[in-house]
């Protein structure tokens, strides 16, 4: 089947991939619980920067170039260890975004309570109904392809993510220069952490689930203007807009929000509260917190559609009936992103019997560690595939040849093993209200579940599944722009 020329797929830009790449790691949701760890935050961050962000963006940078086809993460390890183990993986990638979900909606409606309604803040019916218009309008926004929601999630990234934080870096700048005193004490001995037990450190390790994503956006990778240029420079640049936001933007919750009030679905509109409202510009916060939501959204948008493309590929390989093969005329995967809105609208209904502020730590700690599961797997994919692929043109490879390989990648994959064990560990905050056996068994049951079923649903798979009859498989176009459309 020929590619229709006028319907062809258009290219994304540099720019483009790397501001979807930004927006799909940088989270206003995440800023809170950073902060509330304080000063320290600046050398957590230093840490898992070098032992795994790093590794994770170098990595993703020579699989990207040397594998750029639709399936991301699910092409590169079912090239290098096979279906089996891809889907265990691209499994663990939707799931724990699944999982996610609802703890960033939960943010969106508190973000759109500040901007009509406060008192609005708690009532579980307003998050329900807020929840499900939000991630509907996402999906059905990304229907239209990426044509349409990669520009929409960039200029989204810009007035609702990067604005707002800067406004609250600004204002924790000028609150310190004015004299007035920070809710953290602001000392160079201060960045020296103090763990003082290993559920200390479990609540540390909850940054992982905030410095992951960056992956994501390789299922787009086949449709990037020049991707040998391209992929690392957008990479780099996302990287490093993601850590200055991160670290800054955590900064400014802590420095002037007091520990033991910070509402973590709400931490950053109330540093905008703390200072607006004293002078007299409360009325700012309802403005700057209708900017946070459509941040928010644009960080939904691009969650939405990676995962789900790498599992229409999987579709495409027979592991899932091929139900799950259709697209949209824009070349979204249709099916996929319906079964994941209905996911997550039940999931979202549990906010009507839930706190999630009560269970957040739970949430993230369990989406982090079956995350990791596919970062392990992918590590290991980029070692097998330098060994067992060496032929494979890449413009970009990780330095230092196999020692600098096995450095970067083995380091993380280590990084990611040890994560995995640790976040078992109880967590040692206030705000998880599980008891430290009740948790750990839940937890432990959580991730054999969440990480079995893929192995059970490989045992179920039809060859007959496979490229359903009269439509191409991704291999069969060749890197056209060929696209589907029922």
């Amino acid at each position: 089947m020929a590619p229709d020329a006028s319907k062809e797929r258009r290219p994304i830009s540099l720019f483009v991939l790397a501001m979807m790449s930004a927006a799909v790691v940088v989270g206003l949701e995440g800023l809170p619980e950073v902060g509330s760890f304080g000063l320290p935050l600046v050398a957590y961050y230093a840490f898992f920067t070098l032992c795994f962000f790093l590794p994770v963006g170098l990595v993703a940078a020579e699989l990207g170039v040397g594998w750029p086809h639709d399936g991301g993460v699910y092409r590169w390890i079912r090239e290098a260890l096979g279906e089996r183990w891809a889907f265990v993986g691209i499994w663990c990638q939707w799931v724990q975004i699944l999982v996610w979900y609802p703890t960033v909606l939960a943010v969106c409606a508190v973000s759109l309570s500040y901007a009509i309604d406060p008192g609005m803040h708690d009532v579980g019916w307003f998050k329900v109904v807020v929840s499900l218009g939000i991630f509907w309008a996402a999906t059905l926004v990304n229907f239209k392809g990426l044509s349409i929601s990669g520009w929409i999630t960039t200029a989204l990234l810009y007035v609702g993510t990067l604005l707002p934080v800067f406004l609250a870096i600004g204002l924790a700048g000028w609150w310190l220069g004015s004299g007035r005193e920070s809710a953290i004490p602001l000392e160079w001995s201060g960045l020296v952490p103090r763990i003082d037990s290993v559920g200390e450190f479990v609540g540390v390790v909850a940054i992982f689930s905030f410095l992951s994503g960056l992956e994501v956006n390789s299922v787009h990778f086949r449709h990037v203007r020049d991707p040998q240029r391209s992929i690392p420079r957008s990479l780099l640049f996302s990287g490093v807009l993601v850590l200055g936001i991160s670290v800054l933007g955590a900064l400014s919750v802590a420095v002037l929000v007091p520990v033991g009030e910070i509402d973590l679905a709400a931490g950053t509109l109330q540093v905008f509260s703390k200072v607006l409202d004293p002078l007299g510009w409360g009325w700012m916060v309802a403005i700057l917190a209708g900017l946070a939501l459509a941040g928010m959204i644009g960080h939904i948008m691009v969650w939405v559609i990676g995962p789900t493309e790498s599992l229409r590929v999987a579709a495409e390989d027979g592991l899932i009936p091929p139900v799950f093969q259709r697209t949209t005329t824009g070349g979204a995967p249709r099916n996929v992103m319906l079964l994941q809105a209905i996911v997550v609208s039940v999931l979202c209904l549990l906010m009507l019997f839930f706190d999630l502020n009560r269970i957040f730590y739970f949430l993230t700690i369990a989406s982090a560690q079956v995350y990791l599961v596919m970062y392990v797997l992918m590590f290991l994919s980029v070692i097998v595939l330098r060994f067992k692929q060496p032929s494979v043109p890449r413009a970009f490879m990780i330095p230092g040849g196999v020692v600098g390989l096995l450095v970067v990648a083995g380091g993380g994959g280590v990084t990611a093993v040890a994560g995995i064990v640790v976040m078992f560990w109880p967590p040692a905050t206030k705000d998880m209200s599980m008891e430290g056996s009740a948790f750990t068994l839940t937890l432990l049951g959580t991730f054999v579940t969440i990480v079995g079923a893929p192995m059970i649903l490989y045992l179920f798979r039809n060859p007959a599944w496979r490229d359903r009859p009269g439509l191409p498989s991704a291999e069969d176009t060749g890197g056209s722009a060929w696209k589907r459309g029922d």
